[in-house]
């Protein structure tokens, strides 16, 4: 019995339209090197509030609040193959956008 192996590949970032150029393109390398895709599937966009103080003595209950979020996308890659892999080793994605690779088998 062999055991098959699939690939899956997490996508962060802060700016969205960032995000969605990185995996158009990231689904353009899979299709080209012959590989399966289930995705991109949006996740959750994760939201960090950090709310400061804008002054310490006079106008101390004022505050100034910033978030920050996180896009995600996640993608399942079936018929891995070492095309595949080299070419995902080697992509060069814009500043900004983390890629997570880790490896299945089913």
């Amino acid at each position: 019995m062999s055991t098959k192996t699939k690939m899956r590949v997490r996508i962060y970032s802060f700016d969205h339209t960032v995000l969605e150029n990185s995996v158009r393109k990231l689904v353009q390398v899979i299709l080209k090197c012959e590989g399966k895709i289930v995705g991109p599937i949006p996740l959750k966009t994760k939201k960090k509030k950090i709310s400061v103080l804008r002054s310490t003595f006079v106008y101390s209950k004022h505050r100034d609040t910033f978030e920050c979020r996180i896009h995600k996308r996640l993608i399942d890659i079936y018929n891995v193959n070492n095309e595949l892999v080299n070419n995902l080793s080697t992509l060069v994605l814009p500043a900004g956008v983390d890629i997570n690779i880790e490896t299945i088998n089913y």
